[in-house]
């Protein structure tokens, strides 16, 4: 893992304050939930510092660089800045050398669909995201203190609720995250 400065610096050029913000959000988050879950805090702080590192792309630099790396589309995916920044992050973070931890990777990548048999930390990242102190949807609190309690719980809570509101909405939804709920059920 490359110099934890140097990546700050760096997403600090790639991100808008705001989603900057919401990264150290995340880093902290994930830092608790590792201390409490059992996984190294330090590696949990670093794939939620950079989890959005690719955020801010657009969707055509996403799409250009997953499609330098092999990555196989789904339909889905394809225009969806929401969906591609996370496996393009995980791409980008390998390209350039400031990550080389598949563990980490995969906690980037699967950070917003979720997936069927996700790791630890994958969890962690993934929770992490959905419950750092910015955060301000309305049931943010009972997601908190679920995921201090019960992260397959946390996770299988905002799994059901993000797979409804996009079926409400008419909008696809990821074959990752309808296994990683089915999973958790």
């Amino acid at each position: 893992m490359i110099d934890e400065r140097i990546v700050t610096e760096i997403l600090r050029q790639r991100l808008s304050p705001k989603r900057y913000a919401h990264s150290l959000g995340v880093a902290q988050s994930a830092a608790d939930l590792a201390e409490r879950w059992g996984e190294d805090r330090a590696r949990a702080h670093f794939a939620g510092l950079v989890h959005d590192v690719c955020k801010c792309d657009t969707v055509e630099n996403m799409t250009r660089l997953l499609e330098e790396s092999g990555h196989s589309f789904i339909d889905c995916e394809r225009g969806n800045a929401k969906l591609l920044h996370a496996p393009a992050g995980a791409v980008y973070l390998a390209k350039e050398g400031l990550c080389d931890d598949p563990q980490i990777l995969n906690a980037v990548r699967y950070h917003t669909t979720g997936r069927a048999g996700m790791s630890l930390l994958e969890k962690i990242v993934f929770t992490a995201d959905l419950i750092s102190a910015e955060r301000k949807y309305p049931d943010v609190d009972t997601v908190r203190r679920l995921a201090f309690a019960d992260l397959d719980g946390a996770m299988r809570y905002v799994l059901h609720f993000i797979i409804n509101d996009l079926e409400r909405g008419g909008k696809p939804i990821h074959l990752n995250s309808r296994e990683c709920l089915a999973e958790k059920r």
